[in-house]
């Protein structure tokens, strides 16, 4: 089973711990603050942002985040892609555990309903939240017995409705569970069991060291690529209709065990490099494909469109 390094932890609060446009943040940027704490855990810690900073690249200083907006971040200004899943493409949660026992940490949002009567209790009442959830362990593939939960508002703080929880905690699978299906809508509904509203981050490592050790600290180039113009180049999935895109973890060919993501019509994909030799999809006359940072995860042009640099 993979694992990542554990990431540094990260408190939310008190209030004034995030302060953009005079407003006081802390406790509505849980989002931003275990997002922050996902991108140190993919970057194997060589990425270190606040989860102030990530809110503040969301420009929204006035409620809770949604996870396209963290994920947008992490990719646009971390080059850490995040695939995001809610609504109807909602994870199920045996899905989500076989994703986090290859390595694919995941942000987790749910509601502290689920964590008031236990140990695991780090709010007033039953507010929508989320946490960074970094690994699991024991049980099966499909159902671990617990998950290595990183809770940015666990910081041990005494107050009239008793002590919160401090720290990362090792959660029961099932608590996990019991707090996504606890999460609430717009219209105040909850979503339910069955299903998870998660962002993962990418399923291999990002080797910094070695990038930053090659003659490009940039980016790490596969052999054959180069630079895209502009650097990075920000891109959108474009499947065929009721499709989704597939990234690969090789563009010299087509295997199916290759596959390591699949992305939804629209979803960022932050492009850093280009390779022009690769394996030509049936249906097309390019062999053109585009990469990430590191040269982990590519998509060919065809799933693709542009759609602007840097800002």
């Amino acid at each position: 089973m993979a694992t990542r390094k554990r990431p540094r932890f990260q408190n939310q609060g008190p209030d004034w711990r995030c302060k953009h446009n005079g407003k006081l943040l802390g406790w509505v940027s849980c989002t931003a603050y275990a997002m922050a704490m996902g991108i140190d855990a993919a970057s194997d810690g060589a990425l270190r942002p606040t989860g102030c900073e990530v809110r503040a690249f969301t420009k929204d200083f006035t409620k809770g985040l949604t996870l396209t907006q963290v994920a947008n971040v992490a990719a646009e200004h971390y080059g850490v892609r995040v695939t995001v899943r809610t609504g109807r493409h909602a994870i199920a949660p045996d899905k989500a555990a076989q994703q986090i026992g290859l390595g694919r940490g995941f942000v987790l949002q749910g509601n502290a309903e689920a964590l008031l009567d236990t140990e695991f209790r780090s709010t007033k009442g039953p507010v929508n939240h989320a946490v960074w959830v970094n690994r699991v362990r024991g049980g099966t593939p499909g159902r671990p017995k617990e998950a290595r939960v990183f809770d940015p508002a666990a910081d041990g703080r005494t107050a009239p409705w008793g002590t919160a929880v401090k720290g990362p905690s090792w959660w029961p699978w099932e608590t996990v569970l019991a707090f996504g299906a606890a999460l609430r809508d717009d219209a105040g509904r909850k979503i339910g069991p069955g299903k998870l509203y998660a962002g993962f981050v990418p399923r291999r490592m990002t080797e910094i060291a070695s990038r930053l050790a090659s003659p490009d600290p940039a980016v790490l180039l596969l052999a054959g690529a180069r630079r895209t113009t502009p650097f990075p180049d920000r891109q959108r999935a474009d499947p065929p209709t009721h499709r989704r895109v597939n990234v690969r973890s090789n563009p010299r060919r087509l295997d199916p065990d290759d596959i390591v993501d699949r992305l939804s019509d629209g979803m960022l994909f932050v492009a850093f490099q280009r390779f022009e030799t690769g394996a030509k999809p049936s249906g097309s006359m390019s062999r053109t494909w585009y990469g990430n940072r590191d040269g982990t995860e590519w998509i060919h042009e065809s799933g693709l469109r542009h759609i602007g640099g840097k800002s």
